[in-house]
């Protein structure tokens, strides 16, 4: 099975702004670079922006707002880290991909600019009182889905040193 390596700060990153939003859904932008194998590995979890419209069921992203965080980021790493894919919560229900969810990541590979034909999507599902995480890989007209559960151990947390 394929690991989705992601830094302890991302992934507590994420987890504070989940639950800072709880019970609105919430997500951002995943910043890192594909290993020698293909592995993702995720350094940086970028927020939904000060912009951001939370919902119930969906939200939507100050897309601005991430564009610049994530340029800063990729200056800051000499170009490096880069887009990844997306993240984003589910807090009424489970981590699996929505027909939505799979709409999304197909026109992410799709849409040229993001320069990254096999993006991956991390989701956060709420369920009794912790999140649930799984994370897919579009893969031309398939998805792979990465089980990321920290409990299950396929979710490789790692520290960064001097960011």
């Amino acid at each position: 099975m394929s690991h989705l390596w992601i830094s302890e700060t991302a992934f507590r990153d994420m987890v504070e702004e989940a639950n800072r939003a709880c019970p609105m859904e919430t997500g951002g932008v995943l910043v890192g670079y594909f290993a020698e194998f293909g592995e993702p590995v995720v350094f940086a979890a970028i927020g939904p922006g000060p912009n951001a419209i939370h919902l119930k069921n969906r939200f939507m992203p100050d897309h601005t707002w991430q564009c610049e965080q994530l340029e800063g980021i990729f200056q800051k790493s000499s170009g490096t880290w880069v887009y990844l894919g997306d993240w984003h919560t589910h807090p009424d229900c489970s981590a699996r991909m929505s027909r939505l969810d799979q709409r999304t990541l197909r026109s992410i590979a799709k849409f040229k600019q993001a320069e990254n034909p096999k993006p991956l999507m991390l989701i956060g599902g709420y369920s009794s009182s912790d999140w649930d995480c799984a994370g897919y890989q579009y893969l031309g007209n398939r998805l792979f889905r990465f089980l990321v559960s920290y409990k299950q151990c396929s979710l490789r947390l790692f520290p960064i040193l001097n960011i």
